[in-house]
């Protein structure tokens, strides 16, 4: 999968930008949620339930659909903006990130008890360092380095899923992996806005 994020971020770096240093213009990485069609949000509503799991990855069809949606929102946005070629890769990582989250959690790999509990987990507490392990995977990830995940950053995530009542124990034992995938997304997101923010 980050081979297929790195060549839609790519796609965003080519596309044709203005030339103004734009501040996002008052909606920052907000102005694409307003620029898909209706057509485009139930087909992107559809691909949720389609979406399929191998060897921890979800299949290319719909992340390569989804990718191909969200770039003509990044478009769109960069026309409106002008949004220079750092501000478009952000943004295109929030995208990424914000509408395969939510096409995960509408596919039924976890069931709406899972998505409850980490919600509420996420909720409570200060995450800080949680979120400093999973954005770090993300970019790990992005860079596609392959990097292994530490001891000690592994036990900050299954002490959460523990303490978030997922341990996997007795369970389907690809819980963990279907909460780190949806971890990932969000991770993303959280990147991508605070990035895109810093910039203006």
């Amino acid at each position: 999968m980050a081979r297929q994020l790195i060549a839609i971020m790519l796609t965003a770096l080519a596309l044709p930008l203005m030339a103004a240093p734009a501040l996002a213009q008052g909606k920052g990485v907000n102005c694409m949620h307003g620029a898909y069609t209706d057509a485009q949000r139930s087909e992107l509503a559809a691909l949720g339930p389609g979406m399929t799991i191998s060897d921890d990855e979800i299949e290319d069809a719909a992340f390569d659909q989804i990718g191909n949606i969200a770039m003509t929102a990044i478009e769109s946005c960069i026309g409106r903006n002008g949004w220079n070629q750092e501000q478009a890769f952000y943004a295109t990582l929030y995208e990424m990130g914000r509408l395969n989250e939510a096409a995960y959690r509408g596919s039924g790999q976890l069931s709406a008890e899972q998505l409850r509990l980490l919600d509420d987990a996420l909720a409570t507490g200060n995450r800080d360092r949680l979120w400093q392990v999973i954005e770090a995977g993300v970019i790990g990830g992005i860079g596609d380095s392959g990097a292994e995940v530490s001891d000690g950053d592994a036990m900050i995530l299954g002490v959460f899923l523990i303490s978030a009542g997922l341990d996997v124990e007795g369970e389907d034992e690809m819980v963990a992996e279907k909460v780190g995938i949806l971890l990932g997304f969000m991770g993303l997101q959280r990147f991508g806005r605070r990035e895109f923010t810093n910039l203006n």
